[in-house]
């Protein structure tokens, strides 16, 4: 009786995993196709399940956010490489440049998406936020060699200045705005660092 109830119970698992799962791919592969504010009932139904189904699992709109997000993180990680700081700058800037563009080609519909959302949860800012952070560092990391060669004031004017070249918003002016091929978008980013950086070599 006991091994019984707990199948039961471990079926009911697996079953509530799966349907929790369908979910978040569902929200997703909306965003990818270009649907930035999908309904609940265009993700149930792209899911699969009833729209009931949406919110026996996730509370609220920003628990499902915060499941996109964990597996948007899970998915992105693992395909970037730490990027050799021992190279010469222009070989740097290459492969800072290549890592980047792509980075930011693949987040393209979500970012989209997320930033029509930031103004109103706390969930979707806060992760924009970290991913900001977390792109300045990687970016102080790559080129700190050159950014130590100036003074401390001029410094942060800077990496400011890096930053904000290798941003998803410039990518989008790029891409989007000035409608450049991904080739002549990572040109026109790599052609910014190293003017920036031609200084510091």
């Amino acid at each position: 009786m006991e091994a019984a109830a707990k199948g039961s119970r471990d079926g009911r698992t697996v079953r509530a995993e799966r349907t929790r799962q369908a979910l978040v791919d569902a929200l997703l592969a909306l965003l990818y196709e270009g649907q930035l504010q999908p309904t609940a009932e265009r993700i149930s139904e792209r899911a699969g399940v009833s729209e009931r189904s949406l919110f026996q699992h996730f509370a609220d709109r920003e628990a499902l956010y915060q499941a996109v997000a964990v597996q948007q993180y899970e998915r992105i990680v693992p395909t970037l490489e730490p990027i050799d700081v021992s190279l010469p700058l222009p070989e740097r800037i290459h492969a800072f440049v290549e890592q980047r563009a792509r980075l930011l080609e693949t987040v393209t519909p979500v970012r989209r998406a997320a930033l029509l959302l930031e103004p109103e949860s706390q969930v979707v800012a806060s992760w924009l936020q970290a991913t900001r952070r977390q792109k300045a560092r990687e970016l102080e990391r790559v080129f700190r060699a050159e950014l130590e060669q100036v003074g401390q004031r001029e410094r942060g004017v800077l990496l400011a200045a890096l930053v904000a070249a290798s941003a998803w918003t410039s990518w989008e002016a790029l891409r989007a705005h000035q409608r450049l091929s991904v080739d002549r978008s990572r040109a026109a980013m790599a052609a910014t660092l190293s003017a920036l950086l031609a200084g510091q070599r």
